[in-house]
């Protein structure tokens, strides 16, 4: 009784509680509930899945919810193609792709909308979404898959399509369209769907223009050497065990051949030889830049000429490209020179020949004479007039700055070519030696680089150096002397550096080991060529990340090279050490590398410490939350 006497005080408190708390809550509208992230569900479609004697004109899914198709027709691929695109659009829920065409009776027919479908609020993608039907009674379902891959880097090639032809013709691809077609996805993998029993060959192309057929020269291309011939087989698999009585239940699944495929994606060198563009930028440098390496075929005749011995030329290291300096000044006074260009080029039987071509090169002088002026020379006794311009000469650069490496010669680039050089004018010291004692040292022209010299020396470690040049050291083929130019540099100390140490084993045939800059740019720093077992050191390596990559160098050039289609050659294949190697300082990294003579398509290069750190910052934000 006494319990019931104090309810009403109990109703009040509990009010007055509920209120409090009502109070102190956050205001603010609400949240609506958690984002969406599930993608759309196919609910009905029409035809059906599989359907047999579809004789319609459009394709119909719904889903249980509405849809963005504007990515739809951009990404859908139909297999076999057609020649007219569909039309897609969307109505309520449903995704409708409208044929612009007849379809072919008794095919199977393919549609792959990739990621395209995804749903109106969040985007949530229907991922790999795939549509079939038959136009006959019989419904194929054979397939091929694989994987494409760039043969000069083992990248994923953009665009790609790739496509089955029937017709075993080497020109089928050249001129008709493919029978069965599929794009590959973000990490190159494909998949050719619904095929029919026969014999194929394989193509993967980047079909810039949509014909479905390969451009020579325009368009790159990956090809199976051997023909495909698609078929599947129904392996049955012990399950697990029923009872006591050794009973088993059987399953099993379909299994498709051929294997998975690699394709090695490349462009062809198609030897098409011709000038891009033709300069003259200055009245005595004329620059001539080619599609692609001239080597020594060029060939240049100045018409109407009465000089002789009035040029120089010079190539740079790709060899698609030479500058031609003039050296006589009379001629190079002219506004116009009239030149005949000779070069190799092919006729239409793919025979060398030789192509001319007649170029008008022009210069008209903008801001003053941009011709180099010879040094003016005077009498001793001669008065100096003030207003008199100082006598011209050229700069040049050196790479020392304030480091050089131990392993590095100095290198001294020219603005014009360099017709002497007095060495007893380049005096190299160390720089706390006050008797300045000349340093023995070697200079010579690069083999590669025209204008650019190189002094050798053997440097020693952590010690600083001078280099003096003196005024007229240099003349240039225009009768032209340099400035003077004083560097001092230091060198580092034997501990900076760090070595990779490679052990090739089970080496069969020529490779190239390369040492590239770990970025995605495929710069070769060093690179050494061997034929057998061997161990190959990369030595004076700054303490930096980097990656290791070797060329199957079959022909032993020196270089990767392409493929070629009506040859039937495969670019040369390459393979990567798929660990990021970290350099230390006074270090070295010794790897054992045994050479497949058929190397699988990875290229999954991982950086390990990037990784740990990763997951210790993974690991932080778990405990956070």
């Amino acid at each position: 009784m006494k319990f019931i006497g104090k309810i009403p005080l109990l109703i009040v408190f509990v009010l007055a509680w509920i209120v409090i708390v009502s109070s102190c809550a956050n205001q603010g509208m609400p949240t609506g509930g958690p984002l969406d992230s599930f993608p759309p569900i196919i609910v009905n479609t029409q035809p059906g899945y599989r359907a047999l004697n579809y004789k319609g004109k459009e394709v119909r899914l719904t889903f249980d919810e509405y849809i963005n198709s504007s990515k739809v027709l951009e990404e859908l691929i139909i297999s076999p193609p057609m020649e007219k695109r569909p039309t897609v659009l969307t109505k309520s829920k449903t995704l409708i792709v409208r044929f612009n065409e007849d379809l072919n009776n008794n095919v199977t027919y393919s549609l792959d909308f990739k990621n395209g479908v995804v749903d109106n609020n969040e985007n949530n993608p229907y991922k790999g979404l795939r549509f079939s039907f038959s136009t006959g009674n019989s419904y194929d379902s054979l397939r091929v898959e694989g994987h494409v891959f760039n043969g000069f880097n083992l990248d994923t090639p953009e665009n790609i399509l790739v496509m089955l032809h029937n017709n075993l013709n080497d020109s089928a691809i050249l001129t008709l369209r493919p029978n069965y077609i599929a794009k590959v996805d973000t990490t190159g993998y494909f998949l050719i769907d619904n095929i029919s029993s026969g014999h194929y060959n394989l193509f993967a192309i980047n079909d810039q223009n949509n014909d479905l057929k390969y451009n020579e020269g325009t368009e790159g291309i990956a090809f199976l050497d051997s023909v495909i011939v698609p078929f599947a087989e129904y392996v049955e698999m012990v399950d697990t065990v029923v009872n006591d009585n050794d009973s088993f239940l059987i399953s099993g699944h379909t299994h498709f051949f051929p294997e998975p495929v690699f394709m090695r994606y490349f462009t062809e060198n198609i030897f098409n030889q011709y000038i891009k563009t033709y300069t003259r930028s200055l009245k005595y440098k004329c620059d001539f830049i080619f599609n692609q390496p001239i080597n020594d075929s060029f060939n240049v005749n100045l018409l109407n000429n009465e000089f002789e011995n009035w040029y120089l030329l010079e190539q740079n290291s790709k060899m698609d490209s030479i500058t031609l300096w003039i050296t006589d000044t009379t001629l190079a006074n002219r506004d116009t020179l009239l030149m005949e260009v000779s070069y190799f080029q092919l006729d239409t039987l793919k025979q060398p020949i030789i192509q001319k071509d007649t170029l008008a090169l022009s210069f008209t002088a903008q801001g003053g004479n941009s011709q180099p002026r010879r040094e003016r020379s005077r009498d001793e006794n001669e008065e100096v007039n003030e207003e008199i311009l100082p006598v011209t000469q050229f700069e040049f650069i050196t790479n020392t700055g304030s480091v050089l490496e131990l392993n590095n010669d100095i290198e001294i680039n020219f603005p014009e070519p360099i017709h002497e050089f007095d060495s007893t004018l380049i005096k190299l010291y160390l720089t706390g030696d006050t008797l300045k004692t000349h340093l023995e040292y070697s200079i010579m022209q690069d083999s590669l680089h025209f204008r650019t010299y190189k002094m050798a020396h053997k440097w020693e470690p952590g010690t600083s150096y001078t280099l003096d040049i003196d005024s007229t050291a240099f003349t240039n083929i225009y009768g032209i002397t340099s400035k003077k130019m004083s560097s001092t540099f230091q060198t580092r100390d034997n501990n900076y550096y760090g070595q990779i140490i490679l052990n090739f084993s089970d080496v069969k045939s020529p490779i190239i080991a390369q040492l590239l800059r770990n970025d995605n740019n495929e710069t070769v720093l060093r690179s050494k060529s061997i034929s057998s077992d061997s161990i190959v050191t990369f030595d004076y390596l700054a303490p930096e990340k980097y990656v290791l990559k070797i060329i199957y160098d079959g022909n032993s050039n020196g270089k990767w090279d392409s493929g070629n289609f009506k040859s039937k050659l495969q670019p040369e294949r390459v393979a990567y050490h798929n660990e990021v190697v970290k350099v230390r300082s006074n270090w070295n990294n010794e790897i054992s590398w045994a050479v497949d003579e058929n190397p699988e398509f990875i290229k999954n290069i991982i950086d390990a410490e990037l990784e740990a750190q990763k997951s210790r910052e993974a690991e932080q934000q778990n405990r956070t939350n």
